[in-house]
């Protein structure tokens, strides 16, 4: 079993890494966590056939956290069902505060006055809870919360276009 990984290997997963990056952020450090992972990983992904697909898999999914972990914007709807986004609440100054507070008070006031089935699940899912959670909660099949809940959103975003 290789104790590290060749020059070549991460060469070739640097032109991935550019790719996804597209010239926002530094290429090697995504080579260098995919690389890191398979490393800690050696007895598991060392020898595995197709190493190069998990360690590009462990970059994008890197990238993903990363872009997470940095959004700085928040999606809202506008009267006319458009998504608009705006910056993060700690970057709003005090008129788009305002706005926002009006934009939430419209979204609770719709979702109070939809169904029972759509405000609950809605309710849970803006919980953060998981598909399964709600299922569970709900006493629902997983699939089921996972159609109710896109046909909601629609029905909601609809409302919220009004």
């Amino acid at each position: 079993m290789k104790e590290k990984l060749d020059d070549n290997f991460a060469n070739s997963l640097l032109g991935y890494a550019i790719w996804i990056l597209r010239g926002k952020g530094d290429p090697w450090d995504l080579v260098n966590g995919a690389c890191e992972y398979l490393l800690k990983n050696k007895e598991k992904y060392m020898n595995h056939p197709n190493r190069k697909a998990i360690a590009i898999r462990k970059m994008k999914n890197l990238h993903i956290d990363e872009f997470r972990k940095n959004k700085r914007f928040t999606s809202i709807t506008d009267e006319k069902g458009q998504d608009l986004e705006i910056a993060d609440k700690k970057q709003l100054d005090i008129p788009d505060k305002i706005i926002l507070s009006f934009e939430c008070e419209k979204l609770w006031s719709i979702i109070n006055n939809m169904g029972e089935k759509c405000r609950t699940i809605l309710t849970y899912s803006l919980d953060h809870l998981t598909y399964e959670e709600i299922a569970e909660k709900i006493n629902t099949p997983i699939g089921t919360v996972m159609s109710r809940l896109a046909n909601c959103r629609k029905e909601l975003k609809g409302l919220m276009a009004q």
